[in-house]
């Protein structure tokens, strides 16, 4: 009997503890969506959307959306003006409820990369000089650093995948060892490495990931953004970065240099780069005129 009372306590406690978990992964938030319709990709179940901003939420950007019942691939065309629900839960997000308002001309392949890539930031270019928040809580703005070569990455500090964002890290601790032991550089570099993490990476989870790599933040600084500010971050950049599994992050790597201007020398996109390459890089835009 007691054997029996004991099974009985421990299945219903896993029957809870399921039902808790199953509430989490139901948990989400919607947001209306309002745009023209660039594309339909029936085998990946898409639908590529230029679309107006989402307030609180994402910038105006091109991007491609997934459904979850099929039969919204057959509701408009590419050119069609639509109205839906955007639903984002902890671990992913689809498109519901999708209405033509409008219908429109079909948008040519051509036209649909050009609306995807029109608002990539290039080589000359200044990155937006958005509001940020350092470790310390300050906020912080890119041109403060003017007269100076700058490093900014991306990153999210719960990232468990060494080759990915822990990389990026130890990258730029290698570059922060190795400029500091120039003293002839002294003042005329910064390091900048920015979360795309914004609602679990504050400013006090982020002064200790920056204490982590032995940071020296009058030289390094560990930002954060409002959400809008780094979709259109995210969005110039051509940069992935999607709830996956678990709460993580699924995500692409980007690490740009900025000259003493403030403009950008280059995009260096992934993992493959070195400290000593980025260091190199930073010695000649500090030389430079």
């Amino acid at each position: 009997m007691k054997n029996a009372t004991v099974f009985v306590l421990g299945l219903l406690l896993v029957v809870a503890c399921n039902k808790s978990d199953e509430k989490k992964e139901t948990e989400y938030t919607s947001f209306p969506l309002k745009g023209e319709v660039v594309r339909i990709d029936r085998v990946k179940k898409r639908i590529l959307i230029a679309h107006e901003e989402i307030p609180n939420y994402m910038t105006a950007m091109t991007m491609p959306f997934r459904v979850k019942d099929s039969t919204l691939l057959d509701v408009a065309q590419p050119g069609d003006s639509i109205t839906a629900t955007l639903m984002v839960s902890r671990t992913e997000s689809w498109i519901e409820g999708l209405r033509v308002m409008g219908k429109g001309e079909a948008i040519s392949q051509q036209q649909a990369v050009d609306a995807m890539f029109k608002r990539l930031f290039k080589p000359g270019d200044a990155l937006p000089n958005i509001g940020l928040t350092n470790q310390e809580n300050k906020p912080l703005r890119l041109s403060e650093f003017k007269g100076r070569a700058v490093a900014v990455t991306l990153v999210y500090t719960r990232c468990p995948i060494p080759e990915f964002c822990i990389r990026m890290s130890q990258q730029f601790a290698a570059i922060q060892r190795s400029l500091k032991r120039e003293s002839a550089l002294n003042g005329k570099w910064h390091l900048v490495t920015a979360t795309f993490d914004v609602e679990h990476d504050t400013p006090k989870v982020l002064k200790e990931y920056g204490r982590g790599y032995v940071a020296d933040f009058s030289v390094w600084d560990f930002v954060t953004m409002s959400k809008p500010d780094l979709h259109t971050l995210l969005d110039g950049l051509d940069m992935m970065a999607t709830p996956g599994e678990g709460g993580l992050i699924d995500h692409t790597l980007r690490t740009i240099l900025l000259d003493k201007n403030g403009k950008i020398s280059s995009v260096v996109k992934g993992n493959e780069w070195t400290a000593d390459e980025i260091v190199v890089d930073m010695r000649a835009l500090i030389a430079q005129k």
